[in-house]
C-alpha cells in the first residue's frame, strides 16, 4: 500500500503481532505483540513524503553514524533510499521478510560494489538482523546502527539496566563512568563502548528485553524538551533510544560481510 504521498509501506498482521514497514528507509515504523502496548514510538510530526527521514521506529544508520562528510547526510544515505522487498514467508513462528539495498537503487551510488539487506521476522518476539556486504576487491569503510526509538510513558519513569558502564558523553565531549542503572532527568547523549548482551528498558507495567549481537556499543538518546522540528513539543518525553551499532568497524574487507542484529521481547511485570 502507499499513501497519500505516494511512499510504499508493508502492512504485516499475523497469529503473534502486527507491524508496519516503510520501503522508503527500510524501515521498522510500527510492532505491537497482541494483547501488548506498541513497542516502537513514531513522532505524531514524522515526515511521511520521502524528504527526509521518517522521525521513529527503527531507522537504519548506514554507512556511518552521526555526521558525514560535507554534503552528506546525517547518518548516511540508507535512510534516504527505496529499498526493495526481496522475499516473504509466513512460518508457524511469525512472518520473515528481507528488504533490499543496492547500488541500482540508489541514483547516487551506481557503480559501488556492495549489497545491504535487513531481515525482519514479526512474531511474538521482534527479531532484525542487519547484513552489510562488501562485493568489491578494495576494504569498505563501514559504521552502522539500529536507531531504535522505543516507547515508554514518560521518559522520566524509564529505567534501563545492562547498557555497560563506561561511556563517552557527547553533550558533555568526555568520558564518563556510571555504575548503576541509568534513569533520565535531563537530555541524554552518550555512547557505551563496553556494552553487554542483554538491556532491559523498564516502562510503566513492562519490561523490555533487548539482545544485541555483532555491535561494539550501544547508543542512548534522548533530546530533552529542546526538539528538532518532527518531533511534537511534548514528544520527547514518550521515547528512549537504544540504539544497537557497530562504531569502531575498521572497515569490511573485500568480499567479507557483517551482520549487526536485535532481538526484542515484551512481558508485564
Amino acid at each position: 500500500m502507499c499513501n497519500a504521498a505516494g511512499l510504499p509501506f508493508l502492512q504485516i498482521d499475523n497469529a503473534h503481532a502486527s507491524a508496519l514497514i516503510s520501503l522508503f528507509g527500510g524501515q521498522l515504523l510500527h510492532y505491537q505483540p497482541h494483547g501488548q502496548p506498541p513497542l516502537l514510538w513514531l513522532s505524531e510530526a514524522a515526515v511521511l513524503d520521502g524528504s527526509k527521514a521518517i522521525r521513529g521506529g527503527i531507522p537504519v544508520c548506514w554507512p556511518w553514524f552521526g555526521k558525514g562528510a560535507e554534503g552528506e547526510p546525517q547518518h548516511g544515505f540508507a535512510r534516504l533510499q527505496t529499498w526493495q522487498l526481496d522475499s516473504l514467508e509466513e512460518t508457524e513462528a511469525g512472518t520473515l521478510l528481507t528488504l533490499e539495498l543496492t547500488p541500482e537503487l540508489c541514483p547516487d551510488h551506481q557503480g559501488e560494489q556492495w549489497r545491504l539487506a535487513l531481515e525482519i521476522e514479526i512474531g511474538a518476539e521482534l527479531t532484525l538482523h542487519l547484513h552489510s556486504e562488501n562485493k568489491g576487491t578494495a576494504p569498505m569503510p563501514l559504521q552502522a546502527a539500529l536507531h531504535s526509538y522505543f516507547h515508554c510513558g514518560h521518559v522520566h519513569q524509564c529505567r534501563i539496566e545492562g547498557l555497560g558502564h563506561d561511556y563517552f558523553d557527547s553533550l558533555l565531549q568526555r568520558a564518563c563512568y556510571k555504575p548503576v542503572e541509568t534513569v533520565f532527568r535531563e537530555p541524554v547523549d552518550r555512547i557505551y563502548a563496553a556494552p553487554v548482551p542483554l538491556t532491559r528498558l523498564y516502562n510503566s507495567h513492562h519490561e523490555t528485553s533487548l539482545r544485541h549481537r555483532g555491535n561494539d556499543c550501544l547508543v542512548l538518546w534522548n533530546p530533552g524538551p529542546r526538539v528538532p522540528a518532527d518531533i511534537p513539543a511534548l514528544g520527547w518525553s514518550d521515547f528512549v533510544c537504544v540504539e544497537t551499532a557497530v562504531l569502531g568497524l575498521q572497515g569490511l574487507a573485500a568480499g567479507d560481510r557483517h551482520t549487526l542484529s536485535l532481538s526484542c521481547s515484551v512481558r508485564g511485570i
